[in-house]
């Protein structure tokens, strides 16, 4: 899905008492002077934030953990108090026929990561609605050349974070690998 951001490779939304709040993240890109990653995002159609990373990956955490808190700068700026709660993902209409399942997709980004047997390298596929389960959103890994598996969650962001968290589960590394540098 594309809009002023770019492309959109996250999308996610909450209810805030009776309104929904629509929360977009772009895909990362890399600014040529600095060499660091941007990614953008926005909340509510509200003004956009970016967040930096060393590389794609790190900025991509970067902004899932800063958009936790935005719905609550959002929330604090005039809209009704209380829980949020998820609702059902809006997706973005598929081009030709959606990714089956089981099929990997197009790559979020890649990260080498030093775990206790030596270094491995990590790929996160792009979050995607489940074609056999309308309700559930599938975000395929891959580690190294022996295991690929889906995290899951009601939505791109929460298969994203269960993603990253199982990777975590898996390796036996810290639940913010992404945040931390990359093995050179």
């Amino acid at each position: 899905m594309h809009s002023e951001l770019g492309e959109v490779v996250v999308a996610s939304t909450v209810r805030d008492g009776d309104r929904e709040i629509g929360i977009e993240i772009a895909d990362p890109r890399q600014d040529t002077t600095t060499q660091l990653w941007h990614c953008t995002y926005r909340v509510a159609g509200a003004r956009t934030h970016r967040v930096r990373g060393a590389d794609r990956l790190s900025a991509l955490y970067a902004a899932l953990l800063d958009v936790h808190s935005a719905p609550s700068r959002f929330a604090a700026q005039g809209s009704a108090s209380g829980p949020r709660e998820p609702t059902a993902a809006r997706f973005p209409a598929h081009r030709g026929s959606p990714p089956r399942p089981r099929e990997f997709g197009q790559p979020l980004g890649a990260r080498t990561v030093d775990t206790a047997a030596g270094p491995v390298v990590v790929l996160l596929g792009r979050p995607r609605r489940d074609p056999e389960r309308p309700h559930t959103c599938l975000c395929p890994f891959r580690i190294g050349d022996r295991t690929e598996a889906f995290g899951q969650g009601f939505d791109d962001v929460h298969a994203l974070t269960a993603a990253i968290s199982d990777v975590a589960a898996i390796l036996a590394i810290p639940r913010d690998w992404p945040a931390r540098p990359t093995n050179p």
